[in-house]
């Protein structure tokens, strides 16, 4: 019989108003691992779309802890809850919940080197989190980020504020979701389904769309939370003083319609070059928005192995 080489652990932690959200961990097996990465994955999906890049990184010795936000997920608790997150605090909840989740990997394991990985609104999430808690990793890395104009930002936070007046907070307006996807789809052809944007696979995208946990409508109030979110990061991060000397990576897919095919990774790079951070990747791959979902996914799962290794050496 062959040895066990991943050890899988699932577990719900308390989170604002002792709402719990689920959280997964993989490990190797009958070993320590060399560093622990905690993923934050972006809107309307899950964390076990990254099963398979966790179960690679614990075969190679990293351990990786995931958790499901509010409204997505097996944190929903019923297929009405998702797309729907907390009507006050809601992006604090998101924020608090990667706080409560490092928090428990560093209680127990204060001497493992902890990683970030943020994809695409969780790359905002990520973003924002070390620009406001004084904590300690030993690298970020940001995958299919992207930048709004402060004009649109403002416009859609206004109109998203008008639904939920008239609509409510918790409703899900059909036709905005269309749209919303519809920008980023645009771009492809032919376009079977909503969701050409997230990969050039075929079986990538059939696989997103028929997941019910994916390409979920999102409530008035999620949009709102999440355009105040995006304001609230820039702010924070324009004035971030501490860790110049932090790895952080940059991923982006050249076909990726989120991120203006590549250029919004290019404009986050230069700012933050610009505050004088010392210790930047950028890394633009063939491919669009869900890099881990491509054809050259092995591509990319070693190329971020071989950072880990690199910058692990180097602590």
């Amino acid at each position: 019989m062959a040895l066990r080489e991943i050890r899988e652990d699932s577990f719900y932690l308390q989170s604002f108003k002792n709402r719990r959200f689920y959280v997964k961990r993989y490990d190797p097996a009958g070993k320590k691992p060399k560093a622990i990465l905690q993923i934050i994955h972006g809107m309307a999906e899950h964390g076990g779309r990254y099963h398979d890049f966790a179960c690679f990184l614990a075969k190679n010795g990293y351990a990786v802890v995931i958790n499901d936000h509010p409204g997505h997920g097996k944190t929903a608790e019923n297929p009405e809850e998702l797309g729907v997150i907390p009507k006050k605090r809601g992006w604090e909840t998101l924020l608090e919940n990667i706080r409560l989740v490092y928090s428990q990997i560093r209680k127990n394991q204060p001497e493992i080197p902890v990683y970030l990985f943020g994809h695409s609104m969780g790359s905002i999430l990520v973003r924002h989190f070390i620009s406001v808690y004084p904590i300690y990793i030993q690298g970020l890395i940001l995958s299919g980020t992207f930048e709004s104009s402060p004009s649109l930002v403002k416009t859609s936070r206004v109109f998203t504020r008008i639904k939920c007046l008239t609509e409510s907070h918790q409703h899900k307006s059909k036709w905005f979701n269309k749209f919303f996807y519809w920008r980023f789809n645009r771009h492809f052809k032919p376009r079977p389904t909503r969701f050409e944007w997230i990969s050039s696979e075929r079986d990538e995208v059939d696989a997103y769309v028929e997941d019910p946990c994916c390409g979920i409508d999102c409530s008035n109030g999620f949009y709102t939370n999440l355009f105040k979110g995006i304001k609230e990061m820039k702010r924070a991060e324009a004035t971030l003083k501490y860790r110049k000397n932090l790895p952080l990576l940059i991923l982006s897919g050249q076909q990726d319609a989120v991120g203006n095919f590549g250029k919004d990774a290019l404009n986050i790079h230069k700012r933050f070059f610009k505050q004088k951070f010392q210790n930047l990747t950028l890394k633009v791959f063939h491919g669009r928005h869900e890099l881990l979902h491509e054809s050259n996914k092995e591509e990319v799962y070693y190329f971020l192995l071989n950072w880990l290794e690199e910058h692990l050496a180097t602590r």
